[in-house]
């Protein structure tokens, strides 16, 4: 069964507007009657269609949906801004691991040069990915994906814990840092997580990190690709919290 998130005004309305509506009538092909799920302020409803056209359909609530898909933790992961189009898979397959927020962050081993003419479709697209990729993972929250910002610029006093991917402690054997935090999470901790773009993290920057209050972590023995290492980070996350 297909979910869709949808605003306020469109769930106060009964209603499901642009490229939702397009994509019900005509990707799925569906019909007055069949079943949906509304994801609106991180509830799920179940959701009978009524009248169906390319730009706008109607529905009838059904009843509200138990359970909560989300993390107990709310995480944030600040990524350097990798090169070609990895964020995108960053963005997507994260948010199916529960990622609440992307920070696409410019570090000083990025290749990414910002172009502010770019910013604001660029930012709009991964939101795209985000809530497709919430939708299909039945996320009880979107994900969402900030304004991509230059490391410096972020305030990270709002986090209680603070996770610095570091490669350069894999080749030195570190090999407790990540298990022993991930063992200390608390539900409703919000979760801060830095990996650096292609050529790692600056020494500088680390120094700078550390100061924030952040922790050096190894992920395993091997050295990981940046587009890969969050997967390691949350599927560890997910094994201590989620599966009991």
């Amino acid at each position: 069964m297909q979910k869709y998130f949808i605003s306020d005004d469109d769930f106060n309305n009964k209603k499901i507007t642009s490229d939702d509506a397009f994509h019900i009538s005509n990707v799925m092909r569906s019909k007055p009657n069949d079943s949906i799920l509304i994801g609106n302020n991180g509830k799920t409803y179940l959701a009978v269609l009524k009248v169906i056209t390319k730009t706008e359909v109607s529905f009838e609530i059904v009843k509200e949906e138990t359970g909560n898909k989300e993390l107990p933790v709310f995480i944030s992961i600040f990524q350097g801004y990798p090169k070609g189009d990895k964020l995108e898979d960053v963005i997507k397959y994260g948010t199916e691991y529960g990622v609440s927020e992307f920070v696409p962050t410019i570090m000083k081993r990025s290749i990414f040069k910002l172009d502010p003419k770019k910013k604001e479709s660029k930012i709009k697209r991964f939101n795209t990915i985000a809530k497709e990729s919430s939708e299909q993972s039945y996320r009880s929250c979107l994900s969402y994906v900030s304004d991509i910002k230059y490391l410096k610029e972020i305030d990270f006093s709002n986090y209680n814990v603070k996770i610095l991917c570091y490669e350069e402690d894999a080749k030195n054997n570190e090999v407790s840092n990540l298990k022993n935090t991930i063992k200390n999470l608390k539900p409703s901790d919000r979760v801060a997580i830095v990996i650096g773009p292609e050529g790692g993290v600056d020494d500088s920057e680390v120094s700078y990190l550390l100061s924030k209050g952040f922790i050096r972590c190894a992920l395993g023995p091997r050295i990981l690709r940046t587009e890969v290492a969050l997967y390691y980070v949350l599927s560890a996350i997910s094994y201590e919290m989620e599966l009991k």
